[in-house]
């Protein structure tokens, strides 16, 4: 025997070792398959050396032709008749698969256990896992087919160790949960680890090895291979079940749970197998397995899939009221930041984003843009006398009147203070200066508070400075311009509008 520590498996309890190492009754090794893994093992294996050693089996050959040109291989092709052609059609895999299942239980005399219920479960499991493997794991397919095969050798294992003892003390074969756990209590591990033990010594492939232990676990998403495996184990256990459509409407149930699984993939892979376990069951010479009930089973799955879409379907709602109650947050947190809390026009960073993303436009595009920098003229006087509170006033009543007076196009903002900022795209000076006007006209005739039951009017320096009236390199210098406008303005008495005229102006 193999040892299994250098094998990636999990260990044996040493008294179950020691007792497997001295039976004699073990299930052996088919010599076609063990000729077969030896050419496998070898240094430059060939098509023409796997058809060799298999035609001197004529019971193999037989077995092997048969599934070649079977409705599944063939695809309507023509029949192949020689080993070599069989080998190359169904691949290794599946050659390999068919001589192993020459070790599968027969019913006998001496058999304690019912092998003819283990055989068809063993043929069902294969098959459906096969199937499975097309839709989610296709490469796989076949490796999983010989897998699943040998999926319940360890059970020959223990009936070869203890005979009735085994059977007696454990429970009926077709609750395999069971069965599995009740090995676990006796003996330690249960017939998984120990058929891989089993198909390990006989040399097969690791991967099938490790498939074995992995086909008895509890159904999940994220790995194909070995949902394919255990959910192959209670598909055959269903179809073999007494009750088999109470066992299936359970088992549809169970799996509803599993994202990864198409209830109409499913579907098709039931009806393929029902369609191909006849043909099996001639080829591996068993009993048929009893035909499950598809319409009734058909309508289980409608069922569950209407119950499907439907939670889906509030899932989907619910995501979407979230997602617009994330989208209303993000919109308030959005004005939130771009928007100055007093007078809830754009802040300072807004606007410089803004005129940067409107300055490179206008310079590619060779289109017009002008700012227009506002300033309310004596307000440290307003704050000084008044107060910052009536100050605070002030500068909101003039932010909702500028906000009015603007166009859509345009984006007023606060600069800071008192100081206000207009970004005006495909606008010229000329147009500018007419807002402006409109500034000062407003402020001339519409109080902004009323101070000691008087109305306080205040006035505005205004400065604007277009593209077109100098080499600006970026945006930050077409603001110094309105601003250095806006300061002349300031010079000459305030309350006026002054327009920038290049670098050679005097400030």
């Amino acid at each position: 025997m193999a040892d299994l520590a250098t094998q990636a498996l999990p260990p044996l309890p040493e008294v179950l070792r020691s007792r497997l190492a001295e039976c004699c009754t073990l299930p052996s090794l088919p010599a076609a398959a063990a000729r077969l893994i030896a050419i496998a093992r070898s240094s430059d294996p060939c098509l023409a050396d796997y058809a060799r050693a298999i035609e001197q089996d004529p019971a193999l050959t037989l077995r092997l032709l048969s599934m070649a040109n079977s409705a599944f291989y063939s695809r309507g092709g023509n029949a192949v008749s020689t080993c070599l052609d069989g080998v190359s059609r169904i691949g290794l895999d599946a050659t390999l698969a068919i001589a192993l299942s020459f070790g599968l239980p027969r019913p006998g005399a001496n058999a304690v256990l019912d092998h003819e219920y283990l055989c068809q479960r063993a043929i069902i499991a294969a098959t459906a896992t096969q199937e499975l493997a097309q839709h989610l794991s296709p490469h796989e397919a076949p490796q999983l087919f010989t897998t699943a095969l040998l999926q319940d050798i360890g059970i020959l294992a223990f009936e070869a160790l203890d005979g009735d003892a085994y059977a007696a003390h454990l429970p009926d074969l077709r609750q395999h949960q069971k069965l599995s756990e009740a090995e676990q209590e006796r003996y330690g591990c249960d017939h998984a680890l120990v058929g891989a033990w089993i198909a390990m010594s006989w040399g097969v492939p690791s991967p099938i090895s490790l498939g074995i232990i992995d086909s008895h676990g509890p159904l999940a998403d994220g790995d194909a291979r070995k949902l394919c495996l255990r959910l192959s184990c209670r598909i055959a256990d269903c179809w073999l079940a007494a009750d088999s459509a109470s066992a299936f409407s359970a088992l549809l149930r169970q799996l509803a749970s599993v994202a990864s699984l198409d209830i109409v993939m499913l579907m098709t892979v039931m009806q393929e197998l029902q369609h191909r376990l006849p043909s099996l069951a001639r080829l591996f010479e068993i009993t048929c397995p009893p035909a499950i009930d598809s319409t009734h089973l058909l309508a289980e799955a409608k069922e569950l899939l209407f119950e499907q879409n439907l939670k889906m379907t509030i899932r989907l709602a619910e995501q979407q009221r979230e997602l617009e109650a994330l989208h209303a947050s993000h919109v308030v947190l959005d004005e939130q930041h771009r928007t100055d809390h007093l007078t809830q026009l754009a802040n300072r960073p807004w606007l410089e984003k803004r005129l940067d993303q409107h300055f490179t436009c206008a310079k590619r595009a060779r289109q017009p843009l002008s700012v227009m920098f506002i300033d309310l003229d004596h307000f440290k006087r307003i704050n000084d006398r008044f107060g910052h509170r009536f100050g605070d006033e002030v500068l909101i009543h003039f932010a909702a009147a500028l906000n009015n007076m603007v166009r859509e196009s345009d984006i007023a903002g606060r600069y800071g203070g008192e100081e206000f900022l207009v970004i005006m795209p495909n606008t010229r000076r000329q147009h500018a200066g007419i807002l402006a006007d409109r500034i000062r006209e407003y402020l001339a005739t519409q109080p902004l508070a009323q101070a000691d039951g008087k109305p306080l009017h205040v006035t505005a320096s205004i400065g604007i400075a277009d593209l077109e009236d100098g080499e600006f390199e970026d945006a930050a210098s077409l603001v110094d311009a309105a601003d250095k406008a806006m300061y002349r303005v300031k010079h000459d008495g305030r309350d006026g509008v002054g327009h920038y005229h290049g670098p050679d102006a005097s400030d």
